[in-house]
């Protein structure tokens, strides 16, 4: 299911973004993504994170409030999908966000990225359940392809 739900973001993300004509490429601590822009104010990215042992699938929808020649401001939500299998434990959970943040251009289809976010985690095994609120950030680097 979660991987349906994440193809599906990564098809509806690739055909907006082809249709504005602005697609990047990021790379995070430690994840991948492909971002692009709706329109001047929106954009949407699908993200995969992974660890020793954890897979996160993760949407962003991302509005951007403010824009000068080389700083972009934004806000925006998140939500994805947790798989875990550490040590003698395997699960699953999801987890959501609200994040701010900016993007500094050093070029034009260069940037680095960096935003903050109290994140929602919820995760559940076979024997114990577990949610709580992680203060988190997010620094990237963005390559634009065209």
């Amino acid at each position: 299911m979660k991987r349906t739900v994440m193809l599906i973001l990564m098809i509806f993300n690739a055909t907006m973004l082809f249709a504005e004509g602005n697609l990047s490429i990021g790379l995070g601590w430690p994840y991948v993504s492909v971002k692009g822009n709706l329109s001047p104010r929106f954009a949407t990215e699908a993200r995969y994170a992974a660890a020793e042992g954890i897979k996160v699938y993760a949407g962003r929808l991302y509005w951007n409030f403010s824009r000068s020649e080389n700083i972009k401001l934004f806000t925006g939500l998140e939500g994805g999908w947790i798989e875990f299998d550490t040590f003698d434990i395997h699960g699953a959970g999801y987890e959501g966000s609200l994040f701010v943040g900016g993007e500094y251009f050093v070029a034009k289809n260069l940037s680095f990225m960096m935003d903050f976010c109290p994140t929602v985690i919820a995760l559940k095994s076979d024997d114990v359940s577990v949610d709580g609120i992680e203060w988190t950030m997010n620094l990237a680097i963005h390559y634009y392809l065209f």
